[in-house]
């Protein structure tokens, strides 16, 4: 968009704004409620002193108008900053509760205030409780929470409060139980590349996807980036995650050994209380510190499929265990919001991002899904590709496919970040000729309770929809958003962890597979003077679906169900299939023609 217009928009959207509306005091009322998942319980009251990071999202502006443009982080934080009566009327109640000094986001969107539990008790008119989870993890949350009631049509949410998201991995091969199969050493002929390139039967085998089967599989092999330094992919960890150096060394002298030397070179950001661990530790110690594979799955397949283009990771600190006798400041606040605060207010970020967590939709509140969401969608306004795992238990885990407000009413469990309908949900495939839908695990898949369904995939989902017939009818939300929207290999990922070479399977390897051949087609792109492809969803809607491999076998296994089946087209289970590199740069560039044609 051009300076001037943007400026005509600000103006045009800024300019009627009425003067602050000074008001006193008014008596508090509930403002959000949201029920406790039964995996959590109470165990006791919160520790008074522990330390709170709350994140009052401010009603934002302009929204509209921020999904149909393509924009600066500076245009897009003039665009949704509240109105100044909201920013005016929130800071004269916190300076009424003694807070005097709160931080502000670049867009004056997001006020952040730490203070303790004891504090955010007046200041909400609420009790905060103590909460474990049947896994052992320990969070600080309350099932409701107040505001004067003249600020709630000022204040869209406040967190932490009634979240219980949880940020869970997307992989399924690292069970304890499992350790004989995961320490199944590596065939010496899979170490390094096949003496038949080109020849998928040679090189791609069902218990080994290596890095070169998946070059191979998605046409990237040949691919030589030519503007790594102008375009770049990232990464998120959580849960203490983080890249570890002499792992992705191994792997890349392995599988890649021209792009080994970036093993000590790319960069980790640290956010909010973020550790990088780079200690060598064996697989026992990891596991016992809850340290699995995701830090390496995805470091390993993004640079391994994208090199030399720049890369980068950011690891987010947050809900550790939970100590209530500890009167220092600890930590169980919500990982999204503070990734995405961040991010939000760096005006440099990656073209793609892709991260490999999520949690059951009915977990969070509304109002945090929709906060999170947006700040999803103003990344790809900024034309940021966001890409996440879809998730790896199909429509449901199998037992818990009830509703969180009425435990007797079976339903299918929707993932969040997954049924965002800002980001690209990327589901899990096996084999090679043909892929279809993974089925030791269900790939993640199904239809949001809290998105409605997004324009740009109306035709795919109501054509998906008259192929299933009534199946499963009342156990999903036929007028939600369908995911996932594409897939990628996702069964036996070739990785090093802890020092050896080993496989793992989930989404978690689908969603950086996927993102990182997304980064060369927008290096092709930008080497050309075109811009990246940024929210790719109506890209792929509009047309680029058939540069995607279709899959047409297969299900979205759970709830103790098959789950929705695979069909020819769009599908609850892999999305629209996975992606043909040269294809793909074809559409990209509207020609249609493969860019090794192109490119000669």
């Amino acid at each position: 968009m051009r300076v001037s217009q943007f400026a005509g928009l600000v103006a045009l959207s800024t300019g009627t704004a009425a003067a602050p509306t000074l008001r006193s005091s008014s008596p508090y009322a509930v403002k959000e409620r949201h029920a406790v998942p039964p995996s959590w319980s109470v165990v006791g009251e919160a520790a008074k002193s522990h330390m709170l990071n709350l994140q009052i999202g401010l009603k934002q502006s302009n929204r509209d108008i921020l999904e149909q443009q393509h924009l600066s982080a500076e245009e897009v934080n003039a665009l949704v900053a509240p109105a100044e009566d909201t920013l005016h009327l929130v800071t004269k109640w916190l300076r009424e509760h003694g807070i005097t000094e709160p931080q502000l986001s670049p867009a004056k969107d997001w006020i952040h205030v730490a203070i303790p539990v004891a504090k955010a008790e007046e200041l909400l008119n609420t009790t905060y409780s103590h909460f474990k989870h049947v896994d052992g993890s320990d969070i600080v949350r309350t099932a409701e929470w107040s505001l004067p009631e003249h600020l709630h049509e000022h204040v869209d949410v406040i967190q932490p409060t009634t979240s219980f998201f949880k940020t869970s991995r997307q992989s399924n091969d690292i069970a304890p139980d499992d350790s004989e199969r995961w320490w199944q050493p590596m065939p010496p002929q899979y170490h390094h590349p096949s003496p038949t390139p080109g020849n998928l039967s040679a090189i791609c085998n069902a218990s080994f996807t290596t890095l070169e089967c998946i070059r191979t599989l998605y046409g990237t092999i040949d691919y030589v980036p030519q503007v790594p330094e102008k375009n770049a992919i990232g990464v998120t960890d959580y849960l203490g995650e983080t890249q570890n150096r002499s792992d992705i060394e191994i792997y890349l002298n392995d599988f890649r050994p021209e792009a080994a030397g970036i093993a000590y070179k790319f960069p980790i950001t640290l956010i909010n209380g973020a550790v990088d661990q780079q200690t060598r530790l064996n697989a026992t110690e990891l596991a016992a510190r809850g340290l699995i594979v995701e830090g390496d799955l995805d470091g390993e397949l993004v640079i391994g499929i994208s090199w030399p283009t720049t890369f980068m990771s950011w690891a987010t600190g947050g809900s550790p265990p939970y100590n209530p006798d500890l009167a220092t400041p600890t930590n169980t606040n919500e990982p999204y919001l503070e990734w995405l605060t961040y991010v939000l207010a760096n005006s440099s970020l990656p073209q793609v991002i892709s991260t490999s967590y999520g949690d059951d939709e009915q977990s969070v509140p509304y109002s945090y899904a929709k906060r999170v969401c947006d700040g999803f969608m103003q990344l790809g306004a900024r034309g940021i590709s966001v890409l996440f795992s879809s998730g790896d238990s199909g429509v449901g885990s199998n037992g818990t496919c009830f509703s969180n407000t009425d435990p007797t009413k079976e339903m299918f469990l929707p993932a969040f970040p997954a049924s965002c309908p800002w980001v690209t949900a990327v589901g899990g495939t096996k084999d090679f000729q043909p892929e279809v839908a993974v089925s030791r695990f269900g790939s993640g898949a199904g239809f949001s309770n809290y998105f409605g369904r997004p324009a740009y995939q109306t035709a795919a989902v109501e054509g998906y929809f008259a192929k299933i017939g009534d199946l499963y009818a009342g156990l999903y939300n036929t007028t939600g958003r369908g995911y996932p929207d594409v897939a990628a290999q996702g069964n036996h990922d070739v990785i090093v962890w802890a020092g050896n070479v080993t496989t793992v399977g989930g989404t978690s390897a689908s969603s950086p597979t996927f993102a990182a051949v997304i980064a060369l087609v927008n290096d092709a792109l930008i080497a050309r003077g075109r811009p990246a492809l940024g929210f790719l969803n109506p890209w792929i809607y509009g047309g680029a679906y058939k540069a995607l491999t279709d899959m047409t076998s297969g299900s979205s296994i759970g709830c103790n169900s098959s789950g929705f089946p695979a069909e020819v087209g769009w599908d609850a289970v892999t999305g629209y299939g996975t992606p043909n590199f040269g294809k793909l740069v074809g559409d990209a560039f509207h020609t249609g023609v493969p860019w090794t044609e192109w490119s000669k």
